[in-house]
């Protein structure tokens, strides 16, 4: 696949990427080019953001993310800044160890834009996105970073004034709702929240509502204690009871079964239509095989151990309600079972 592509190629899929459902297709294409062909530092830049926008997309994991983007802030510290450039500086300026290393990049690019690229036509589309992501930047700086409110309010605000008449400007009311969103959730107003929340609903198959908008959401909404509504919590905790179903590979069926539910009860309380009463919720965290804090937002307190395999996890829920002698005898007889097809093979 990548024999035929150039580095304009390269350049081109970039700049108009906007599917992460396809990330590891995108990603494999850069990283079979970079092989087959000579160095090139814009093409390096692009695998080292595309590899971590993947990371953002399949984690939370903000460490590793940085990781990631550390070589790509490297490289641009090495070279003069063109529109691609920024455009790359745009997607991953929300990776940085410190808030305030954004901000100054921030800055830095700002200062290019209105100067030498004023009438460039990607110079409003790079605006935006910076402060669009530079919002979630601050966003993690407040409830994960500990800034002072008095010190990252005023950049936070900046970020959503900046970035929402440029969005009406440019007819793109999803991007402007997912900072309005972020400034729900900054201020912890949980009726915008949910508010909002609705009107993504409506959108179907759009990568964007799945990952940057309920993601958002659920990274942190567990900060906000006891702000949360009935219908915020309800959304919480099906969505995270959805995101663990899925990571099992466990169809909703297979979810009903074990629940003693039915299809449209899951989906109901997945979709957080309706409301999971504290004994089922016990129950569903031993099916999913979690900590009940995990529905809270503390996904941290997920097992370490994840089946993928829904026959297994099947069997795992079986046999865990048994006896220890019962679940020996079913250990051994296992094991012979094994041994015996393993012979079998053999001959």
């Amino acid at each position: 696949m990548s024999a035929s592509l150039t580095k304009d190629d390269m350049v081109y899929m970039f700049m108009k990427f906007n599917d992460y459902k396809k990330i590891d297709e995108v990603l494999y294409s850069v990283e079979s080019y970079v092989s087959e062909n000579e160095y090139d530092i814009q093409v390096e830049l692009i695998l080292h953001t595309f590899r971590t926008m993947k990371q953002a997309y399949i984690s939370d994991d903000f460490e590793k993310m940085c990781e990631l983007a550390a070589p790509a802030f490297e490289l641009l510290k090495t070279i003069d800044w063109d529109i691609f450039e920024l455009h790359i500086l745009a997607t991953i300026i929300i990776y940085t160890p410190h808030h305030t290393i954004s901000e100054d990049l921030k800055d830095e690019a700002l200062e290019l834009l209105n100067d030498e690229f004023y009438d460039n036509p990607e110079s409003a589309r790079i605006k935006s996105r910076l402060h669009l992501n530079l919002s979630m930047r601050h966003l993690r700086a407040k409830y994960y970073d500990g800034i002072d409110p008095q010190e990252i309010n005023p950049l936070f605000d900046q970020c959503v004034n900046i970035a929402i008449p440029i969005y009406e400007k440019r007819g793109k009311t999803v991007l402007k709702t997912v900072i309005l969103i972020r400034k729900a959730i900054f201020y912890g107003d949980c009726d915008k929240i949910s508010e909002y929340l609705e009107s993504f609903e409506k959108i179907k198959d759009n990568p964007l509502v799945e990952w940057t908008v309920k993601e958002d959401i659920v990274a942190f909404l567990h900060h906000l204690g006891d702000k949360i509504t009935k219908p915020l919590l309800n959304f919480l905790i099906g969505y995270q009871i959805k995101k663990r179903r899925k990571e099992l590979g466990m169809s909703t069926l297979d979810f009903a079964d074990a629940l003693g539910t039915n299809q449209t009860a899951v989906n109901g309380i997945e979709r957080g239509f309706r409301g999971v009463s504290g004994p089922r919720l016990f129950k569903i965290a031993k099916i999913l095989d979690v900590d009940i804090a995990y529905f809270y937002g503390d996904v941290n307190r997920k097992h370490t151990t994840t089946v993928t395999d829904v026959t297994t996890h099947k069997l795992m829920q079986i046999v865990s309600t048994l006896p220890e002698i019962d679940k020996e005898y079913i250990l051994n007889h296992a094991k012979g079972f094994v041994q015996h097809k393993k012979a079998s093979q053999s001959l």
